[in-house]
């Protein structure tokens, strides 16, 4: 294989391992919310809830659209 394809090769999977190492840290980030650890923790369950609520206004405002 020549060095400039291995360069490239090598390149790429850097370029991955770095994405991943984003990804992680973003999901994370997200999880921290609710860690139980953490003392300004979000309450999960209200949470869903208040999604929930969301997610039902939304279709009925759906179902009026048409």
């Amino acid at each position: 294989m020549s060095e400039i394809i291995k360069e490239v090769l090598e390149q790429e999977r850097k370029r991955e391992l770095i994405n991943d190492l984003v990804a992680i840290g973003t999901v994370m980030e997200e999880l921290w919310d609710y860690h139980p650890e953490n003392p300004k923790k979000k309450d999960i369950v209200a949470e869903y809830t208040q999604l929930q609520k969301i997610q039902g206004d939304i279709e009925n405002e759906l179902g009026e659209i048409g």
